[in-house]
């Protein structure tokens, strides 16, 4: 009976039998334990998510760990995993789609004055909003990998001229991409909305700061959906509050849950989202995580596997 480690933060305990539940279709003597559970230690696999990483390393017998998302920067911090073990993060169509739909929908609601309407509807107030042309726009995604190009092309067959920007050179029917500081700078100053969709490594970390937002253009558009670390929260603020940036609408934030307290909840032209802009599916991924798991016990090596030099 293959035995895996298990752990999500702030989850319930349904969340893991729901994943066991999904992998017995594929594994049907596997069996998911706590990894705070001592049960774990006999666990060859770990699926995680904001896992303690000190725990993770008491495991001696591990020989992979599964991201439960498309992000592995919660398994790589602080370099506390031995590198020897190999991390194999979700690539999931449904997970990309999702993405791509959270992406549209703020788009277009920034297009078409969405929550301008929402105001009107407190007043009693029916009279139409100021549309902008969506021909005229252009809309830059940073981030074009597995997720990152579904959303570039499912923009593009709206209509919008979409680009998009990542660490190396990607090939994308239909999407002029760029790469380099240069054309990250050069997509700053030309785009009218601006989609992060980058995984977090340490190139990319306070890569939406001062510098970068003022290059925006005024009444810019910024949506995120890559990670909270990547932007510099006061200065997204402080653009917010200038006008520079007419609409931020974020998913992910440096401390999460969004606390109490952040100013991020007063701005007016900030939307919050807690984090489910592409939530990960147990029905979806579960076939491709017991392929992952698998290969571990057959002494194979799973697909999906990141390069820890890259981050991702």
């Amino acid at each position: 009976m293959p035995v895996v480690a298990f752990y999500s933060k702030n989850s319930k305990i349904e969340l893991m039998e729901e994943w066991e539940y999904r992998l017995k279709s594929y594994l049907p003597s596997i069996k998911l334990v706590n990894l705070l559970n001592y049960e774990s230690e006999n666990a060859i696999t770990a699926l995680l998510w904001n896992a303690p990483l000190q725990r993770v390393k008491e495991l001696k017998n591990l020989k992979c760990l599964i991201s439960l998302g498309q992000g592995v920067d919660h398994i790589l911090k602080d370099n506390i995993i031995d590198k020897k073990i190999p991390i194999v993060r979700i690539v999931d169509p449904f997970m990309a789609k999702s993405m791509s739909h959270w992406v549209i929908m703020s788009v277009l609601n920034f297009i078409r004055d969405t929550f301008g309407y929402h105001d009107q509807q407190k007043t009693k107030t029916y009279e139409a909003r100021q549309e902008i042309n969506f021909t005229n726009v252009k809309i830059a995604i940073y981030g074009i990998g597995a997720i990152g190009n579904v959303v570039a092309k499912d923009l593009k067959q709206l209509g919008f001229k979409v680009e998009g920007w990542s660490r190396t050179f990607k090939d994308i029917d239909g999407i002029t991409c760029h790469n380099g500081r240069d054309k990250f700078e050069f997509l700053l100053k030309s785009s009218d909305i601006h989609i992060c969709l980058l995984p977090l490594t340490s190139e990319t970390v306070n890569i939406f700061d001062n510098s970068s937002l003022n290059m925006m253009k005024f009444g810019s558009c910024f949506i995120n959906a890559g990670r909270g670390e990547q932007v510099v929260e006061e200065d997204l603020i402080k653009y917010c509050k200038s006008g520079r940036i007419a609409s931020a609408i974020l998913d992910v934030y440096c401390k999460e849950p969004l606390p109490k307290n952040s100013k991020l909840w007063k701005q007016e032209n900030i939307r919050i989202w807690p984090h489910v802009a592409a939530e990960t599916n147990p029905e979806t991924a579960a076939k491709q995580i017991a392929k992952a798991i698998k290969c571990v016990e057959k002494g194979l090596i799973p697909p999906n596997l990141i390069e820890r030099k890259r981050g991702y």
